[in-house]
């Protein structure tokens, strides 16, 4: 939807309160999405994820981090 200037149009409350209840019913904030893009629910096993680390980097006193 477009403003006669062509710029997007703010929707109005109501229509705002609908996009975010589909926004919502979509699951668009887990940040997840399924092999076809879909939006997706956070994973089962979101809880038992560790954070993958690499090599430490060991930096000469004084040196940068960047």
């Amino acid at each position: 939807m477009t403003d006669p200037t062509g710029e997007p149009a703010i929707p109005d409350p109501a229509e705002r309160a609908a996009l975010n209840a589909a926004l919502h019913t979509d699951n668009i904030e887990t940040g997840w999405w399924d092999d076809q893009g879909r939006p997706a629910p956070w994973p089962d096993d979101i809880d038992q994820w560790q954070p993958e680390t690499g090599e430490t980097i060991t930096r000469r006193p004084g040196e940068q981090p960047f």
